[in-house]
Formats: C-alpha cells, sequence, structure tokens
C-alpha cells in the first residue's frame, strides 16, 4: 500500500475564497435560482396572495451568504406540508440534509 501524504488545510486562503466577490456571485445566482423554483410552485396563503419567498444577503458574516426564506406566518407549515424551499434546492442540483421531507416515512 502506497504511504498517504500529509494534507495541510491554507485557512487563510480558503477564507479568502469565501468572501470573494466571484464567490459571492455564485452564492447569490444559486439563491435567486432556488428561490424563482419555489415561487413558480404557485402556493398561497389564506389571503389568497402569493407565498412570500425572499431571496436576500447574510451581511454579517465570515463569508459570502445568501438566504432564501419564506417570512410569513404559513411559511412553516408550507415548509412542513410541501417542502417548498426544501424541494426548490434539491431542483436547483443542491443536496438537501436535515429534517424530514415530505413523503420520508417517520
Amino acid at each position: 500500500m502506497a504511504a498517504l501524504e500529509r494534507v495541510t488545510l491554507d485557512r487563510a486562503g480558503v477564507a479568502e475564497i469565501l468572501k470573494s466577490a466571484e464567490f459571492d456571485a455564485i452564492i447569490r445566482e444559486l439563491a435567486k435560482k432556488v428561490g424563482e423554483i419555489a415561487r413558480s410552485g404557485g402556493h398561497r396563503v389564506t389571503s389568497g396572495e402569493p407565498l412570500p419567498i425572499d431571496v436576500y444577503s447574510d451581511p454579517n458574516r465570515d463569508r459570502a451568504g445568501w438566504t432564501v426564506a419564506i417570512r410569513h406566518p404559513a411559511g412553516v407549515g408550507m415548509e412542513a406540508r410541501y417542502g417548498v424551499l426544501a424541494r426548490a434546492a434539491g431542483s436547483s442540483g443542491l443536496e438537501v440534509n436535515g429534517g424530514a421531507q415530505p413523503g420520508d416515512e417517520t
């Protein structure tokens, strides 16, 4: 068996990448895509208005950060019942981990 070589992580280099404008642009576009897919589901709140799905920057972070959120009281129920954001993220090519997904066995 060949000897394993030691790998050293360049933490400063990784931090520089995570804070870069290029990385921020990639994450922003992916967040926008997730938001668009989630909105295209046509979910509505009790009043008949479309379910509000927001995409916004997380400014006080140590890296580029964007959030896709349902800022509405119905958001938790919509996510629990339909997986609005989880499905949109999965459709965007993201791997969704944590929490039960609609259709999962309990």
